[in-house]
């Protein structure tokens, strides 16, 4: 007989009963941003101001509490049981906007940061009550019975009858109230950790951080207030975090009816705004402050805080803490990779101690940019990870401005010396005239004079000549590196070669050894000799071509182009372009000869050769080609593969540094930077054209004039 529905069987999921430990005390694992927590779920309510009271709570006793109350519309019978007492509910996810008159955006969504109150104390007593009611409702919870239920069924088989979370009752009761008051009070109990002075501050200082100093009027006001046993926080109102001493200031907003987004575009010796279509993380209005070390030394004396880098802003509202904190800035997470960026002591990186920043994002334009539950961080998806992106590359931008103004100061005080220099000399000189037609009196002032200038000329020139050094050892170091970054790149290739390459020569030997002398297999001994002979000369050829990198950077030499850029398709790089089935296509007109470093102009093709091998990787008939061809005054390469291409937002920063999109396959976002560094260092330019490879690909154009 078949079954009917009826007849079917049907199981529930059940809460075990240490759901309040996961979702609490091991989900928000920091005291800060449990205070976030219920300090938003205030904001949430309407409130005009929250008051966080902490009593007794150094040292801690039985009479340590934390009493967080609002002044929001509160909460009736049914909501208790309707929305806070249920997991995860939809009731902020349904309705998105707080009643009149402030008509907030919610911040809580996942419904869970009532848990956040177990990260404080083991009990609550939560009092609330809606305008126009004389009754308190009271609810008093105590995760100290859970925790013994939890640790009682500890023993128990899975087959025995055991409580769940969902079992566990909750005292209620109701107390008298005045009709025109409304609002939340959260009485925390059972404090397990005191409260130092220095944790209040620190918790007024995040607090602070709240709210967007970018915040429109109608999302005010939203007033917290502190009490403590500290005098220094007795009673005291949280101020919003002001902006005060910075550098620089850049402001970036889009357009949703012409779908534009501004970035930062470094050009010609000048930082402008640029229009790019919006990206798939949705529009973000951005704020960045830079503080140089003077700035940074007055906002942290008159403030007494550090710069702590950017944050992000949900619809006026800060998304999250950030990270669990720690006293040591290097241990805390860096959700942004700002800090990451600066492995490299060779150049000037800004991190977190260089910016303050904000990232305005709303419910509605950014729904992907999602929390995750811990609230220490961020849902790892492409929306996020362009965020990311976005944020780094205005930094790059930022970084290429304050470096090119650098270089202008070095230059301007290079030649400023120099002038000083020069005028000594001609003072010295219109010193010596006067002196032959003076005085005696006059005579021995001037040459008084004359000293005196010799012994600044000799200081001037010092600090020439020390100018000179300290420039001189600045471009050696960022030589070094370029051979660093050039190294590891070919030194993957060289392993890769020649793990093959003494394969090849170990079976040959092994061959040999198993079976010479035989007369009847002399040709096929002559064969696996040549063989040996071959591959022992391509391993000569790797093992010379990584020695170049202990050769001098200023070594210069007649270098064959045609046979350079030969050597590297068809000996360095050939044994990885045939794995990866890659064809190549070499046209080289001429066999130009070059004076120049041969090790600066193999860095610049191993990098375009590299970086084709990564941008075929997924590809289909794959293929390199490289074109040269000599003009009167100059030679011009084109260089192209048929790769994954360059988006079109990103044709115009590919060349700046650890700019990469392709950190996945070891990119570090240093081989073009080189590639034009070094180009441009021989007086060429190099640029991206269209693609001669269409409908995907890449082509770059290299010019090198013959004067330089």
């Amino acid at each position: 007989m078949a079954k009917t529905k009826n007849d079917e069987n049907f199981l529930k999921f059940n809460f075990d009963v240490s759901a309040f430990r996961l979702l609490g005390r091991e989900l928000i694992t920091d005291r800060i941003t449990a205070l976030f927590e219920l300090v938003k779920n205030s904001y949430d309510s309407n409130a005009n101001t929250v008051t966080i009271e902490f009593i007794n709570i150094n040292p801690i006793s039985k009479e340590s509490k934390i009493i967080i109350s609002d002044d929001g519309f509160g909460m009736d019978y049914s909501d208790i049981k309707n929305r806070w007492m249920v997991i995860g509910t939809s009731s902020k996810r349904r309705e998105r906007t707080t009643p009149e008159p402030y008509n907030r955006i919610v911040s809580g969504k996942k419904g869970v940061g009532r848990f956040a109150v177990d990260k404080l104390g083991a009990k609550l007593i939560l009092k609330t009550k809606k305008k126009g009611t004389n009754k308190l409702f009271c609810l008093e919870t105590d995760w100290v019975n859970y925790s013994k239920i939890e640790y009682s069924q500890m023993s128990l088989n899975f087959e025995e009858s055991k409580d769940y979370f969902t079992d566990i009752k909750n005292r209620y009761w109701l107390e008298d109230g005045q009709i025109d008051s409304q609002g939340t009070s959260l009485e925390i109990s059972g404090i397990e950790e005191e409260w130092s002075e220095k944790d209040i501050d620190r918790a007024y200082k995040e607090l602070s951080k709240l709210i967007s100093p970018n915040n429109d009027s109608k999302l005010y006001p939203f007033h917290i207030n502190i009490k403590s046993e500290y005098e220094k926080y007795k009673d005291i109102s949280i101020k919003p975090q002001i902006i005060n001493f910075a550098s620089l200031k850049f402001e970036l907003s889009f357009d949703l009816k012409n779908n534009t987004q501004e970035i930062l575009q470094f050009k010609n010796n000048q930082l402008n705004k640029v229009t790019v279509p919006i990206r798939d993380c949705g529009p973000l209005k951005t704020t960045i402050y830079y503080f140089d070390r003077l700035a940074k030394d007055k906002y942290k004396k008159h403030f007494n805080v550090e710069i702590d880098g950017i944050k992000i802003y949900r619809d006026g509202l800060i998304t999250t803490p950030f990270a669990e904190y720690v006293d040591t800035q290097n241990e805390q997470k860096d959700i942004l990779g700002l800090d990451k960026r600066r492995w490299s002591g060779f150049f000037d990186r800004l991190g977190t101690r260089d910016l303050l920043g904000y990232i305005e994002i709303t419910d509605k334009s950014n729904p992907f940019i999602v929390e995750s539950t811990n609230r220490q961080g961020f849902v790892d998806n492409k929306q996020f990870y362009q965020l990311k992106k976005f944020v780094i590359e205005q930094i790059q931008q930022i970084e290429n401005f304050l470096k090119n103004q650098r270089n202008s100061s070095r230059e301007t005080t290079k030649s400023g010396l120099s002038g000083a220099s020069d005028n000594i000399k001609d003072l010295k000189s219109d010193i010596s005239k006067i002196k032959n037609s003076s005085s005696p009196e006059v005579k021995e002032v001037l040459t008084n004079i004359e000293k005196n200038l010799s012994k600044l000329q000799g200081t001037v020139n010092k600090s020439i000549n020390d100018f000179n050094k300290s420039e001189e050892e600045k471009k050696q170091i960022e030589n070094l590196l370029f051979s660093l970054v050039s190294l590891q790149t070919f030194a993957a290739m060289f392993s890769h070669m020649a793990k093959h390459t003494i394969g090849h020569i170990i079976t040959g030997a092994e061959y040999f050894n198993n079976n010479f002398p035989n007369p009847k297999l002399e040709d096929r001994f002559l064969k696996i000799s040549k063989k040996i002979y071959s591959e022992m000369m391509k391993l000569r050829t790797g093992v010379d071509f990584m020695l170049k990198y202990a050769k001098s950077d200023s070594d210069f030499e007649e270098i064959s182009m045609k046979g350079l850029i030969e050597n590297l398709f068809n000996n360095i790089y050939e044994d990885i372009l045939s794995k990866e089935k890659i064809q190549t296509e070499l046209i080289l007109d001429k066999d130009l000869i070059l004076n120049y470093n041969r090790k600066a102009i193999e860095d610049i093709f191993d990098n375009l050769i590299s970086n084709s091998i990564k941008a075929l990787k997924h590809q289909t008939n794959k293929k390199i080609k490289c074109v040269g061809i000599v003009n009167k005054s100059d030679l011009t390469l084109t260089f192209s593969d048929n790769g994954s291409g360059i988006d079109e937002q990103d044709k115009y920063r590919i060349f700046d540094i650890f700019f990469t999109t392709t950190a996945e396959d070891g990119g570090a976002g240093m081989g073009l930077y080189m590639t034009k560094t070094r180009i441009e260092t021989m007086g060429g330019e190099i640029e991206v054209i269209e693609n001669e490879f269409k409908p995907s690909g890449a082509s770059f154009k290299i010019t090198l004039p013959f004067k330089k």
